[in-house]
């Protein structure tokens, strides 16, 4: 169809969406600006130009694409989710939160976006905050595991590490076999100083992942403290073959 009528700016998004899933991204560059040749205020591609910009790291470029889209189409929740996105990675954190919570405005019901506000508010120390967006989160998506992980670190610094646990184990529930979340237990029950079960999570993310230096390491301090140096002694040596 782009032989018949190169004007057709659909034609040329749709393009430059295949390009991009198959990571041609400039080929994805060059059909999104083709696209906005020839209708500039295609809002849509304009988002599209953007996503793709940034995964090709140019994410000041990015950032205008997005803003541009808003200008066209200032309800564009996707467009406001990506700025956020592209804002965070830039370190500019409270724009990023407002970018956030302008994409929640619209689709409150969106579990990404709660989660990228959250991991934000997270680096910002603001805790409290972090918890309940992903909590709120997680009542949209409740089998997103990344989301009960990040909630059950956002615990374990707040102090709350009963809480942690509930977290992790419940990740556990939908992703069985996730070491990290193994590890993750671990770690909590070893700063409460309940070694022996820290043991008892260490070995079950070993079981699940033998070649997992941070889980040897970590039982390996947790047998020291519970006197067990033969073990420790294995355990540190195993880290460092890894």
């Amino acid at each position: 169809s782009l032989a018949i009528n190169p004007n057709n700016a659909i034609a040329h998004n749709n393009l430059g969406n295949v390009y991009k899933e198959q990571g041609q991204l400039d080929a994805a560059v060059n059909s999104f600006e083709r696209a906005l040749a020839v209708n500039p205020d295609y809002a849509d591609v304009h988002n599209n130009l953007g996503a793709t910009l940034k995964d090709l790291g140019q994410l000041d470029a990015a950032v205008s694409s997005y803003e541009r889209t808003l200008a066209i189409k200032p309800n564009h929740a996707i467009a406001h989710k990506n700025l956020g996105n592209t804002l965070k990675d830039l370190g500019q954190l409270d724009a990023a939160v407002s970018s956030y919570e302008r994409a929640l405005a619209i689709t409150p019901d969106n579990a990404e976006a709660h989660f990228n506000l959250a991991d934000t508010l997270r680096s910002l120390g603001q805790l409290d905050a972090a918890v309940n967006s992903y909590e709120r989160g997680l009542v949209s998506q409740p089998d997103y595991v990344e989301m009960r992980i990040n909630l059950g670190n956002t615990f374990n610094e707040l102090g709350q590490l009963d809480a942690a646990i509930c977290s992790y184990k419940q990740a556990l529930a939908i992703k069985p076999d996730f070491a990290e979340a193994n590890l993750n237990i671990g770690n909590a029950f070893y700063k409460n100083g309940q070694f022996d079960a820290a043991i008892c999570s260490y070995e079950q993310a070993l079981a699940i992942k033998p070649d997992f230096p941070e889980a040897n390491l970590n039982i390996g301090n947790a047998f020291y403290e519970n006197g067990q140096f033969d073990a420790a002694i294995c355990s540190y040596e195993q880290a460092l073959a890894i």
